[in-house]
């Protein structure tokens, strides 16, 4: 799979997610895949819209680094964001409690 198709792929998923209960505000998250299909990508949810493009985000309040069949197996809840964090295939720059907030509001947690 090539970055622009697991791009592709997890556009859609994250644009078919409600995030207005984020509330106001600015959140910005970064992700570093790695593996097949590798690239970068950030998410900001402003005011409750989202916001995602193939672009790197340095200013983010938090920053994964994940494997790109894990991110996948991450968001068909075939593995759990908390399981792959404490084995060591997700890993999490910044604001952790944000990270995770940002799974439970997706329901992936």
């Amino acid at each position: 799979m090539t970055f622009e198709e697991l791009y592709s792929t997890i556009k859609e998923y994250f644009e078919s997610k409600d995030f207005k209960d984020f509330g106001l505000g600015d959140y910005s998250y970064e992700f570093d895949v790695t593996g097949e299909g590798e690239g970068k990508f950030y998410i900001e949810v402003r005011d409750g819209r989202l916001d995602i493009q193939p672009f790197d985000y340095k200013n983010s309040l938090c920053a994964f680094t994940v494997d790109s069949g894990n991110l996948n197996r991450i968001i068909s809840r075939q593995l759990s964001p908390v399981e792959a964090y404490s084995t060591g295939r997700l890993a999490i720059r910044g604001d952790v409690s944000a990270a995770f907030r940002f799974a439970d509001v997706l329901g992936i947690a």
